[in-house]
């Protein structure tokens, strides 16, 4: 497996398993808490889950593409201002053990996907 395409499986596992199902499946109660938002419409946190399952079809367009040793520039570049911007947002709010978890994991994504970038044929080459 290269290093990009197991890059791109841990983003898409990571957020169907953090973000994307617990937005779709979890009671709107329990979402209110983890979100630490306090009460809101039960409509965005679904649109959130909807949009971030939209995400990781891509990712795995862009998996299917190095599989086929293929660089997935678009996706790559989606990928980059995604979990670049995500990051960004979360560094501007007071941290918390949950926030600081999140930053490290779309910041590892951002940093992975612009070495990647610069290096294709190292991400695109067999670790194995």
């Amino acid at each position: 497996m290269a290093p990009l395409a197991l890059l791109l499986l841990v983003k898409i596992v990571g957020t169907l398993a953090a973000v994307a199902m617990p937005m779709l499946l979890l009671p709107i109660r329990r979402l209110d808490q983890l979100s630490e938002l306090g009460p809101s419409n039960p409509v965005l946190y679904r649109l959130y889950g909807i949009a971030m399952l939209a995400l990781l079809v891509g990712y795995t367009g862009g998996l299917v593409q190095v599989f086929a040793g293929e660089f997935p520039v678009t996706i790559v570049a989606m990928g980059v201002v995604s979990n670049g911007g995500a990051s960004i947002a979360l560094m501007a709010q007071e941290q918390t053990r949950q926030r600081r978890i999140a930053l490290a994991f779309l910041a590892s994504i951002t940093v992975g996907l612009l070495v990647a970038s610069g290096a294709q044929a190292w991400a695109l080459a067999p670790l194995w």
